[in-house]
């Protein structure tokens, strides 16, 4: 074989003019199969690299004729290049001339090298590549996948995953200078595409995915980060069936390094870091909806529950980034707001404790920056101790502050009247015991907002008529109030009818303990 070598060297060099020729013109790289098939190849120089199916020996000739694996067509070998015998080589790069004779075609060689098994091959050359080259690593896989599926070579085939799926490694750590997350995602998908051997696509997206969590701030991106890892990893939607899986020294890592860790953690754990991955992305929306959206809080917590039972604490962590961002505006804070914090607070502690401490500090602050000369406020605020803390003597002394300012007024005078005080000199004493004060704390709250609600609206809403009714009118004003008997509380409903209205509208509701 070495006698064979040299003289493919020198007949490369001193063969004459169609030597010459073929070491001027530059050779057309091309696939076995399309000798055949393409007419432009005829009369052209031609490199093919294929598997050797084997040297044809003929009588007083030698071995003058060589076939591959993936066309028919004969290759026929110079004397220089016969080799004695047999060679052993499964593949070869050849290089010659594609002439046709009458229907036949052939390729006479100029040049050919013998090569090693293509995985030795394949080895070798991702060898001599530099620690960066992720392009020549992803040509060479691809080269390597082609001719797997032609030979049916598993262990080919596999170890060009390897080799592919660490080009796009590479690729990934490459300095970019434009969105790095997105491009990160976009090699994620592409690799997925083609096949690319997992974990390292999806190591990938890990990264990816974690960047893009760290930089977003609005609900909207959120929203559209968590729909991204869903179609990304479908499964993450699901909760555990064992609740949350401890990662231990695997969360750990992947905190610190996402894709290293997810690449090299065994396949249960990876699933549990798919979940977290998207627990955390539904984790943060919440937290979002909470800042931006405080009568949308409860609406959270729910989901919260919901959406990721293996996290109990998460819940709790809502209501109190409810509840400071709430004390954060109290003096802003709307009545609607304050009800939903309120009912947060109860939720959370099973108890009316929270919410009724937090209601006395919302109206507090409304009572502290009531104006000197405003009767109709204090009014107002009256009704609010009364609905949301049951506060008769507060909501008294707001009516006197009122009557202070505008004795004689007509609307402080009806809202004396509609609590069951009566006229007694320059002042007003109780006179109406079906709205007579009580010691005892409330036992509920409203299960629903009535204010400004009409007759037909609450009885909608309450379920029923009421027990009682109470209709007082005054000045052309109406104010009919309903009475609702329960098992341990009293319910009133105080309803307002002004002039050129039709239609009473709830002012007022607030519960008593029988």
């Amino acid at each position: 074989m070495r006698r064979f070598s040299l003289v493919l060297t020198i007949f490369v060099l001193t063969s004459g003019l169609p030597a010459a020729r073929a070491w001027q013109e530059s050779a057309t790289a091309v696939e076995p199969a399309d000798l055949a098939r393409r007419e432009d190849l005829v009369g052209k120089l031609v490199n093919v690299d294929d598997r050797v199916r084997f040297f044809q020996n003929h009588p007083r000739v030698g071995f003058d004729e060589l076939y591959l694996r993936r066309t028919p067509v004969v290759f026929r070998l110079p004397p220089p290049l016969r080799p004695d015998s047999q060679p052993g080589n499964p593949a070869v790069v050849v290089q010659g001339r594609l002439v046709r004779e009458g229907t036949q075609l052939f390729v006479d060689v100029t040049s050919l090298s013998l090569q090693p098994a293509d995985l030795e091959r394949l080895d070798k050359s991702v060898a001599s590549l530099s620690a960066r080259d992720y392009t020549s690593r992803l040509k060479l896989a691809e080269w390597a996948a082609r001719r797997a599926r032609d030979f049916a070579d598993n262990a080919l085939a596999a170890r060009a995953k390897e080799i592919e799926a660490e080009g796009y490694r590479i690729e990934s750590n490459a300095k970019r200078l434009v969105d790095p997350p997105q491009e990160w995602l976009s090699l994620a998908k592409e690799g997925r595409k083609k096949g690319v051997a997992e974990p390292d696509p999806s190591a990938l997206a890990h990264r990816a995915f974690r960047a893009m969590l760290a930089a977003a701030k609005s609900p909207p991106d959120l929203d559209s980060l968590k729909e991204e890892v869903e179609r990304f990893f479908p499964s993450s939607a699901t909760p555990p069936a064992g609740g949350e899986t401890g990662l231990g020294a695997w969360g750990e890592q992947y905190e610190q390094d996402p894709a290293t860790a997810y690449r090299s953690a065994p396949a249960g754990v990876r699933s549990a870091l798919d979940r977290r991955l998207w627990a955390d992305i539904v984790q943060k929306v919440l937290e979002s909806r909470v800042a931006m959206d405080l009568q949308g809080a409860l609406k959270a917590v729910d989901d919260a529950e919901k959406l990721v039972p293996e996290r109990p604490l998460l819940a709790a962590k809502l209501v109190d980034q409810a509840q400071t961002r709430a004390r954060e505006t109290l003096a802003s804070l709307s009545l609607a707001e304050a009800r939903s914090v309120a009912s947060l607070l109860q939720k959370q502690a099973k108890d009316q404790g929270p919410a009724l401490e937090f209601y006395r500090d919302w109206l507090k602050v409304r009572r502290d920056r009531l104006s000197p000369t405003d009767a109709e406020g204090p009014v107002a605020l009256a009704s609010l101790y009364e609905s949301l803390l049951n506060d008769a003597d507060s909501a008294r002394r707001l009516l006197d502050r009122a009557w202070k300012i505008a004795p004689g007024s007509g609307p402080v005078t009806e809202a004396y009247k509609l609590r069951g005080y009566r006229r007694v000199g320059d002042g007003w004493e109780k006179d109406s015991p079906a709205v007579a004060e009580v010691a005892a704390a409330p036992t509920g709250t409203p299960d629903a907002s009535l204010q400004g609600k009409t007759p037909a609206e609450v009885k909608a809403i309450v379920g029923g008529e009421p027990t009682n009714q109470v209709v007082v009118a005054t000045k052309g004003r109406i104010t009919l109030q309903w009475i609702f008997q329960e098992t341990r509380q009293t319910r009133y409903v105080n309803f307002e009818r002004r002039p050129g209205s039709q239609t009473p509208r709830v002012v007022s509701d607030f519960f008593l303990a029988r």
